[in-house]
């Protein structure tokens, strides 16, 4: 039983440092890409799914923060629905 239980305990540690990594990775990756950019993004990794969260100035830094992620040894998906622009959409949720 203990065998077992030290596996599993291994295994958790591990993907958490692999999660780390990726975070890390993603995060410099950003930073690299465009002034400022990776300052105002917050990575969250979970078993390889990264998670971009933050406010950006325009649409084209939310595409281009996810492709760059999706660019990161380690990264089976991204999830960018989290990020959001200072740009207005027409009939998006501000207009009345």
């Amino acid at each position: 039983m203990k065998l077992h239980s030290f596996e599993h305990y291994s295994h958790d540690l591990a993907t958490v440092a692999r999660d780390a990594w990726i975070t890390t990775r993603v995060k410099s990756t950003l930073a690299r890409a465009e002034p400022g950019l990776g300052l105002h993004i917050h990575v969250k990794t979970h078993a390889g799914m990264v998670a971009l969260s933050g406010m950006l100035d325009t649409h084209r830094q939310c595409d281009q923060a996810v492709s760059l992620a999706r660019g990161v040894h380690g990264v089976i998906e991204v999830d960018g629905s989290a990020l959001r622009t200072h740009v207005f959409r027409p009939g998006g949720p501000d207009e009345q």
